[in-house]
């Protein structure tokens, strides 16, 4: 099936190469740009992409913000983040956000346009310079980075609508999916997911526009 890309990237060079590259392949069936944050919404909305790839660095906000917003605005939208910032942190917080892979601007371009159709066909990636310190440390490394989002909007005290609204489910399936996530990581509630997030080193989620519950 061709898939519709979504590039969002505030350098013009880069972002017309990533075009370029991605225009190139036949699975590829149209290529939307975007240089801000608002532009990037706009063009989640309208143009429904199945995959974006965005910069962390934009002029008016920034790239995780964005694939959070994604999961409302364009929920079947997978987003693979390409970056120059290999810190710890910021992988876990683009996985917990959403993200399905993470790779550096200095890849190879062969691996991001593969990381382009594994993200989009629901696979993760993380590119070899992203190196093994910033893979989600145990117990949450047992969780699908669906299921890290869903552990940590958990863990930030979001109810199971707020959840679902987020993620495009039911109430019952963020309470199944919840009883799972607990399961794997060995936590007897949520207030004690809240705190093997925090001994994790695993930030909770910013409430965004609204704040928290």
């Amino acid at each position: 099936m061709a898939l519709r890309v979504l590039v969002v990237d505030d350098h013009p060079v880069v972002r017309k190469g990533l075009t370029a590259m991605l225009t190139a392949e036949s699975w590829v069936s149209a290529v939307v740009e975007a240089d801000t944050l608002a532009a990037a919404r706009r063009a989640a909305t309208t143009d429904r992409p199945d995959v974006a790839v965005v910069d962390l660095s934009l002029p008016d906000g920034d790239g995780i913000t964005l694939v959070r917003e994604l999961g409302t605005i364009a929920p079947r939208c997978a987003a693979l983040i390409v970056t120059v910032t290999a810190d710890a942190g910021t992988v876990r917080a683009a996985l917990a956000a959403g993200a399905r892979g993470y790779l550096l601007k200095d890849a190879d371009p062969d691996l991001v346009v593969a990381a382009v159709r594994t993200v989009a066909a629901g696979g993760t990636v993380l590119g070899p310079q992203v190196g093994e310190s910033t893979t989600v440390p145990p117990p949450f490394d047992m969780l699908t980075p669906r299921e890290l989002r869903l552990a940590l909007l958990v863990a930030d005290g979001r109810t199971g609508r707020q959840i679902g609204a987020e993620l495009g489910v039911s109430e019952k399936t963020v309470r199944n999916q919840t009883a799972a996530i607990l399961a794997k990581v060995g936590a007897a509630d949520r207030v004690r997911l809240a705190l093997l997030a925090q001994r994790a080193g695993l930030s909770t989620i910013d409430p965004g526009p609204g704040g928290a519950p």
